[in-house]
């Protein structure tokens, strides 16, 4: 009896065996999250059931590849085979990981992990990049970078600073045709002109630049000038209007527009629209408005909208990148590589990648509960990045693409904060009512320097702060003891405010006036002082390559290398804060960022030496 059941037995085993082995080849055939689902509810205790669900989680994570899954697949499932399939779902996960860390470590990892891999040479190209600290004054290296890794991050910018640094090479100029057009209407019409004209004669020759004056644009083309700067300007009467939710009184508006380009090309160098309008009650038939009653503090003043002669010396738009447009106000932003940190008024804020400024990526976001709390200011340390402004200060901890608000000092403890900075593992925040060291918790503030401080800066281990009268450097422990290093008395008619450190020096903007200080032999010292009759109202300043830039209502105004005189200026749309990211200038204001790409204003090279 026996003997008849086991080959009745062993051959239904096989027939088990066979549909067993049938469905999981169906199953493996198809290679879906729902074929291995199945197969595992036909036949959980299967030979093949530890495969199936080792493969059902592989799909999965085929479909949502992570980080973290790859690693606890890894560990459940040791196969060498299974793992080796995933690794390429995973890798785009690691690559964007090791970008949102920004550094050559972090892409150097990344190539141990996946050497052969489809971004192996992009990751590659990028370490490289930031261990040679973007090749900053190396402009035949960078052009070499730019060819050896056309997949990297940082390729196309590359190439985009070479070709502009040649281009200025080949397209610098020093003689600029001056046509001014002013309407046959304009009261005293020639007086007009000729302050134009002299104006922008001064403008010029303080640039180490010629003003050739000509009659028409034909003329500038036959005499074989470069570049022409057009001034065209007329007066008019205007009836009442609605402005603002206001009806305004009749009155006379001047309108000056001013367009400086290269001759014969589309797109102008530097182009501005001035308006300037009286009553027309103090209008004069025999006079422009432009000399009447008020003129000189509101159309010829040194403040935002006044009428200025923009300066440039090649096609230096070149060098600007597009704009980047937010959908509220920008009021701050921070730069710590190519990670710029993008405040608004309210307290949120973006995470932006630059690495190809003209394509900035978006690492992050910070959204903060909604009150009546303003922001002003932004700074960045490590993984912290603090928020401040007229109602305190508040200390958010980055991880990753997560953020959390760790904690906050309110303006009934800190006051009304003008900048903050890291220095000792601790937070320093210049506030109204004095330098105040920040501790883990609103109970934990120290007072270092019991007076209004106006603005602050980090030099090394020094902090650079002033209270509206001189500059001090000092360390934190120093303050500590109640002490300062050094001090550069700049005078309350200068009113210091602001203050910017980069490199070896820095730059402190007063009511009026900016004055660049060497902070390099220990004791500060006063380099240059470029005075607003110069420059213009100046919000923020910056230092690149031993040669500072200010920002303002005259958008982006470049120094000779002594400091001393503008000699360039470029047409760019923000114009409120400033910060530097290696060779590339970041500036926000309204609702947009733009990047600037130093190189061609810091480098001498032309086109013969480069590669």
């Amino acid at each position: 009896m026996i003997k008849r059941i086991v080959p009745i037995l062993l051959a239904f085993v096989a027939v088990l065996t066979g549909c067993v082995g049938a469905a999981w080849r169906n199953a493996r055939s198809e290679d879906t999250i729902s074929a291995y689902h199945q197969f595992l509810k036909e036949h959980p205790d299967s030979s093949f059931s530890e495969e199936a669900r080792a493969r059902l989680e592989l799909s999965r994570l085929r479909l949502r590849p992570t980080r973290a899954g790859f690693d606890e697949f890894r560990k459940k499932y040791g196969s060498p085979e299974l793992v080796s399939e995933l690794r390429p779902y995973v890798e785009n996960a690691y690559f964007d990981y090791a970008r949102s860390i920004g550094t050559a470590e972090a892409y150097r990892k990344f190539l141990e992990e996946f050497p052969a891999g489809a971004n192996a040479k992009r990751a590659l190209g990028n370490a490289e990049y930031l261990e040679a600290q973007g090749f900053q004054g190396d402009l035949a290296a960078l052009s070499r970078f730019a060819s050896t890794y056309p997949e990297s991050d940082y390729a196309a910018e590359a190439k985009r600073s070479v070709a502009a640094v040649r281009l200025k090479g080949q397209d610098s100029f020093g003689r600029v045709a001056l046509l001014i057009r002013v309407a046959s209407s304009t009261p005293g019409a020639d007086r007009v002109a000729r302050v134009f004209r002299d104006r922008a004669a001064a403008a010029y020759s303080a640039a180490n630049l010629r003003i050739v004056p000509v009659a028409s644009q034909e003329d500038a083309s036959r005499l074989g000038l470069p570049a022409i700067l057009v001034i065209t300007h007329e007066e008019r009467e205007m009836s009442t209007q609605l402005e603002a939710g206001q009806f305004t009184e009749p009155g006379v508006l001047a309108r000056t527009e001013v367009d400086l380009r290269r001759i014969g090309e589309k797109d102008p160098i530097w182009s501005d629209v001035f308006e300037y309008r009286v009553p027309l009650s103090v209008r004069r038939d025999d006079v422009s408005i432009l000399f009447g009653p008020g003129s000189q503090s509101g159309y010829w003043a040194e403040l935002d909208g006044a009428f200025f002669i923009p300066v440039a010396r090649w096609g230096n738009q070149a060098a600007a990148r597009p704009p980047q447009q937010f959908d509220k106000p920008v009021v701050a932003v921070k730069v710590v590589g190519d990670r710029a940190v993008v405040l608004f008024g309210d307290g949120d804020f973006e995470v932006l990648e630059l690495s190809d400024p003209e394509a900035p990526v978006r690492l992050g976001e910070y959204r903060r509960k909604r009150d009546l709390a303003k922001f002003s200011g932004v700074n960045v340390d490590g993984s912290q990045v603090a928020l401040f402004g007229p109602d305190g200060i508040e200390i958010v901890q980055l991880d990753g693409d997560e953020t959390r608000r760790e904690v906050s000092f309110g303006r009934e403890v800190v006051g009304s904060v003008r900048d903050a900075e890291a220095l000792g593992g601790s937070w320093l925040a210049a506030t109204n009512r004095g330098l105040l060291l920040l501790g883990s918790a609103p109970s934990q503030v120290q007072t270092l320097v019991p007076r209004e401080v106006f603005g602050m800066a980090r030099y090394g281990e020094r902090v650079l702060f002033t209270d509206g009268v001189a500059l001090y450097a000092a360390t934190l422990a120093q303050l500590r003891n109640g002490r300062v290093e050094s001090e550069l008395r700049l005078g309350r008619g200068f009113a210091p405010q602001r203050v910017r450190a980069q490199g070896g020096t820095a730059v402190v903007l007063g009511a009026r006036d900016a004055v660049w200080v060497d902070l390099r032999s220990g004791q500060p010292r006063l380099r240059s002082r470029i005075g607003g009759t110069e420059s213009g109202r100046v919000r923020d300043a910056a230092v690149v390559g031993e040669r500072l830039f200010l920002l303002g209502p005259r958008g982006l105004q470049v120094t000779d290398p002594n400091g001393e005189r503008i000699v360039d200026s470029v047409d760019v749309i923000p114009r409120e804060r400033i910060d530097v990211e290696g060779r590339h200038l970041v500036m926000i204001g309204e609702r947009s960022l733009q990047v600037v790409d130093a190189s061609p204003f810091i480098f001498a090279a032309g086109a013969a030496d480069l590669p």
